[in-house]
């Protein structure tokens, strides 16, 4: 893990490169390459749009080559409901590693579109995960309608209000790799 974590850092080093060599795309992610040991997206955040919280059940590898993605780092508590514990900022060059029982949620800052790349340790696509609802509590099977469901404009909640930062209390701030 820690090579894998060392590769991932020294890729990231020049982010423009990496922006050379993917390309674009139009959809939100692309999976670039996926078997039973590793998956690799090109992911695309939204300006002005919270990815609810989810799982992936598996480790995964976090770079940001273009703009700024934010990670709302979550603990799921004894009671079922989500705890926002860190807020991760990650800036072009920058990485980060979210462990196989990581929650996150994830929105921009700016009005720029976040543009990285996702590996997760495993083939993603064939892994039950869930999405967390954090009015409800609920957590529910990571489906394309459950997404789109509790997909959100960054600062507003099903109920009309609050951002994303203060839903569930001010979590501890980390900037960079």
């Amino acid at each position: 893990m820690a090579a894998v974590k060392a590769l991932i850092s020294q890729t990231f080093a020049d982010p423009q490169g990496i922006a050379k060599a993917v390309g674009s795309f139009i959809s939100a992610d692309e999976c670039l390459y996926e078997d039973d040991e590793v998956s690799v997206y090109w992911v695309r955040f939204a300006p002005h749009e919270l990815v609810p919280p989810h799982n992936h059940r598996m480790h995964a590898f976090l770079g940001v080559y273009e703009g700024i993605e934010v990670n709302l780092l979550y603990r799921q508590a004894e009671s079922g409901q989500l705890e926002l514990v860190k807020r991760r900022v990650l800036n072009p060059g920058d990485t980060m590693v979210l462990g196989g029982d990581g929650i996150h949620a994830v929105h921009t800052e700016g009005a720029m579109p976040s543009l990285g790349l996702h590996i997760y340790l495993g083939r993603l696509s064939t892994v039950s995960r869930e999405l967390f609802d954090t009015e409800t509590g609920r957590s529910m099977p990571f489906t394309d309608e459950n997404y789109q469901m509790l997909l959100r404009p960054l600062g507003v909640t099903a109920a009309g209000s609050g951002s994303a930062d203060t839903m569930l209390g001010k979590p501890e701030e980390y900037r960079g790799t």
